[in-house]
């Protein structure tokens, strides 16, 4: 059982961050932009009119459509965050890819 939980631990620590971060990529990128539907604001559920991130999923959207003026006019922190996102995802992969070579536990960082 002991082993079965390490094992669980291990592949939890070594792939939950970058599938979630590549499936969040992924599904804002296959958003339809300008679609005026429900939000996935958390402060828009608290009764919060306002949103930092408003426009940051369209904006993802327009860039992997090729409009790159209408990501920047969606967002203007949508392009960076594509590449901040993207580059953490291959950090995160070369470090896997590192201890899995080295035969490193993952559980010693």
């Amino acid at each position: 059982m002991f082993r079965f939980t390490k094992s669980v631990n291990r592949l939890f620590y070594l792939h939950f961050e970058w599938l979630a971060l590549a499936t969040g990529l992924l599904l804002m990128a296959l958003l339809t932009p300008g679609n005026s539907g429900t939000s996935l604001c958390p402060l828009d559920y608290i009764g919060f009119t306002f949103c930092p991130g408003e426009g940051l999923g369209n904006s993802i959207a327009y860039f992997f459509r090729g409009e790159v003026i209408n990501s920047f006019y969606a967002h203007p922190v949508g392009i960076p965050a594509i590449f901040i996102i993207t580059g953490r995802i291959f950090h995160i992969l070369n470090r896997n890819r590192m201890q899995l070579k080295r035969g490193t536990n993952a559980q010693s960082i």
